[in-house]
């Protein structure tokens, strides 16, 4: 769910997992799962922050069906199985026992299925490249990778 996440909303690995140093957690960073939504057609959440976003605006990220793995209905299916076992928490992304994902455990599931080719910006990389296949503008693209410049 993490990486259809990733890919889909052309996330970084690290906005949806804590840094391993936990001096350095934020929960200022953190998806809450109470700004999780579902429409007919649609998730979002919101991400209240990003690297270049260095005062806490953070954006909304929106997700469409798709064929495979389905960012929608995995949301849907992942919100309803924290809802039976843990009710009411703060963040969107959590493990069985309550905890946060971190960067290392990350790491570890991510390159259980790929090997070290591949990295943090993988995912928001072949994002990118699939919504370019399906023919967005390059304009649409910047605004769904959050980048200002024409790099």
């Amino acid at each position: 769910m993490l990486l259809s996440c990733c890919f889909y909303g052309c996330h970084h690995s690290r906005e949806l997992v804590w840094k391993n140093d936990k001096t350095q957690w934020d929960w200022r960073k953190v998806i809450k799962q109470s700004l999780l939504t579902f429409s007919e057609h649609h998730a979002q959440y919101h991400l209240p922050y990003y690297k270049a976003d260095p005062f806490y605006h953070g954006t909304d990220i929106l997700f469409n069906h798709h064929d495979i793995a389905d960012p929608v209905s995995l949301l849907h299916e992942y919100a309803t199985l924290c809802d039976h076992v843990h009710s009411a928490c703060a963040a969107l992304f959590i493990h069985e026992d309550g905890s946060i994902p971190t960067h290392s455990w990350w790491d570890k599931k991510f390159f259980a299925l790929l090997d070290q080719s591949f990295g943090g910006h993988s995912a928001c990389a072949g994002g990118m490249t699939y919504y370019a296949s399906l023919g967005l503008s390059e304009s649409i693209i910047q605004a769904i990778g959050w980048w200002s410049s024409q790099a």
